[in-house]
């Protein structure tokens, strides 16, 4: 049962190429609309995301369900003649939350959360003639997040909140290998489970004023998995060499850390700034092993990454409109954790800005519908001609995406 449910989540998982590194912020429509800016706030069930400890605003039983569909686009212009440009496939990815929260009692309550903190999708229009295929023709990463929280009330001001994070990682990577018979192609796909935990605090001394932290564990994913063969002229028996090897790796979901203060400057407005630290650095380089030589030469494929710690700056304003209708906006600064010195296909960013609105509507006092809407973009980038690393001169331009979102609350 808990592989089939895992199966129906990964098939809606995005592969979201814009991301940053390969981190995930869209946690409902309504943080979306807000810029990610809800880790001080008052909460609805997706403060399980953003901040556990914010489930003590919820009386009762709450139920949110929800997703972002992401549709990005961008061009790889080649400048060495001979060689081809290559446009991002056109996709749109869905990707699905789900939310539970219980008041236990008068001091404890419960949150269990669905979420992706990570995903990656990047994938060429024809990755047959694409110039950079020999570094990377294809990388995905699907991931889930299940997150059950305690949160604790210590005053009406101060509540704190301890989780586990139990993921599952799904890892593809496509690439050529150059040979006289025509490109080998490789595909490679695996997978695994690691745990982390998280703790979380809100405090709230005035109506008008509150403070949010959150700390994210870092989580090393092995995975293992199989790493298939294959030629479009032979088979790979007539050409002597393998049609699959078995393969492990590891992949870090990094370690972060979230803060943030929430104004009210008037009753009906709500003002929030945040500061995300992710600890990108731990992603030192990529290893694949073989179980066995590839092609009888090298055990592994290794790639330096490098990557620094980066930050991200949130800002998002709330305007009560009506007792039952809320106005949102929001605004992102997001930087790239990326060493320009081993930049590569498969992750192709730069620092990445975003703008957002969105508003949310209660009906039959039960009920909450919010939507959202997001413009993502960022500046291009130069790729300087790496041999050695199979990367070729070109620049990464008009890349952008547009992000909608929608999640329906009920409260029981």
């Amino acid at each position: 049962m808990r592989r089939w449910i895992v199966g129906l989540v990964l098939a809606l998982m995005p592969l979201q190429a814009w991301a940053a590194g390969y981190g995930i912020y869209e946690w409902s429509a309504r943080g979306n609309a807000l810029g990610g800016a809800m880790v001080a706030r008052d909460a609805d069930p997706s403060a399980v995301a953003y901040n556990p400890a914010a489930i003590t605003d919820l009386p009762g039983d709450q139920f949110q369900l929800g997703f972002t569909a992401v549709a990005p686009s961008g061009t790889m212009n080649v400048h060495q003649e001979g060689l081809e440009s290559m446009d991002f496939e056109d996709h749109v990815w869905p990707l699905p939350t789900m939310y539970y929260t219980r008041q236990l009692s008068d001091n404890y309550w419960f949150g269990m959360g669905m979420f992706s903190r990570v995903g990656l999708g990047t994938d060429y229009e024809d990755p047959d003639t694409w110039a950079g295929r020999y570094n990377c023709s294809y990388a995905g990463i699907k991931s889930v997040s299940f997150t059950p929280n305690l949160a604790m009330k210590f005053s009406e001001a101060f509540s704190l909140a301890v989780g586990v994070d139990m993921t599952y990682l799904d890892f593809e990577y496509d690439m050529y290998f150059p040979s006289a018979a025509g490109d080998i192609k490789q595909e490679l796909s695996a997978d695994g489970w690691a745990y982390g935990m998280n703790l979380a605090a809100r405090y709230r001394p005035y109506d008008w004023l509150a403070f949010g932290i959150l700390w994210r564990s870092e989580i090393q994913m092995t995975v293992d998995g199989e790493a298939e063969f294959s030629n479009k002229r032979y088979s790979m028996s007539q050409l002597g060499k393998q049609s699959s090897i078995d393969v492990s790796g590891t992949e870090p979901v990094p370690e972060s850390v979230t803060m943030g203060i929430m104004v009210k400057p008037i009753d009906r407005l709500s003002l929030e700034f945040d500061a995300v630290w992710t600890n990108w650095s731990a992603y030192k380089e990529l290893v694949i092993e073989y179980d066995e030589p590839l092609f009888g030469v090298r055990d592994e494929l290794s790639s330096e990454k490098n990557w620094h710690n980066t930050w991200r700056f949130q800002f998002g304003a709330e305007y009560a409109l009506t007792d039952t209708v809320d106005l949102r906006a929001g605004y992102v600064y997001d930087q790239s954790p990326i060493n320009d010195d081993y930049e590569d296909f498969a992750v192709p960013c730069t620092d990445r800005q975003i703008v957002t609105l969105g508003a949310g509507w209660t009906f039959q006092d039960d009920w909450t519908v919010d939507v959202s809407y997001g413009y993502l973009w960022m500046k291009d980038r130069d790729y300087e001609a790496r041999p050695d690393d199979r990367i070729v001169s070109l620049t990464r331009e008009d890349a952008h995406a547009h992000m909608a979102g929608l999640s329906l609350t009920y409260r029981f």
